[in-house]
């Protein structure tokens, strides 16, 4: 139980770090500057959107097991709908009614529900769908609340990542 646990935050907190990693790909350069502390070889946005669905993917087996092999096939599609939904804040979506591509509360709500959403094709494996809908709506809603609330580049974006990782455990919800 202690490995779990221990992988858990060891996970969450990974796909912090590379959930800010990402975020600096799209950045000026001197933005850039300010965060010495991340390799220049980390600051790619493809960063975030193909590295965070593993870190997802370690917690959901870490406490859970598939009944077969197909339950683990399905983190092929899951993997490809995560890196999917993490490289858009909607704001294309939002431009219908907001008029322009700022990023407002309702941008970071639909990153963080798809996010969640993007792990339904663990239904077909025994992950109830409501799991996934608490998932998705937990998922959107904290990480609306963070990009809301703190107004620092480096913390929104750790918080987002980590709870793209972390909200994998509501999948399990008994």
């Amino acid at each position: 139980m202690f490995i779990k646990i221990l992988l858990t935050l060891l996970s969450i907190s990974l796909s912090g770090f590379f959930y800010r990693c990402g975020g600096l790909g799209s950045i000026t350069e001197e933005e850039k500057k300010e965060e010495k502390w991340i390799p220049l070889f980390l600051r790619q946005s493809w960063i975030r959107d193909w590295v965070l669905p593993a870190f997802s993917l370690i917690i959901l087996f870490t406490w859970w097991k598939p009944d077969s092999n197909y339950g683990y096939l399905l983190s092929i599609p899951s993997y490809g709908l995560m890196g999917g939904t993490l490289s858009t804040y909607w704001d294309k979506l939002t431009k219908l009614w907001r008029g322009d591509e700022s990023e407002y509360w309702e941008n970071w709500f639909l990153h963080g529900f798809f996010v969640g959403l993007s792990f339904f094709p663990f239904i077909f494996a025994g992950i109830a769908w409501y799991n996934v809908l608490i998932n998705a709506l937990f998922s959107g809603l904290l990480m609306m609340w963070i990009s809301e609330r703190t107004g620092k580049a480096t913390l929104e974006e750790f918080g987002r990542g980590g709870i793209s990782a972390g909200t994998r455990l509501l999948l399990l919800i008994k």
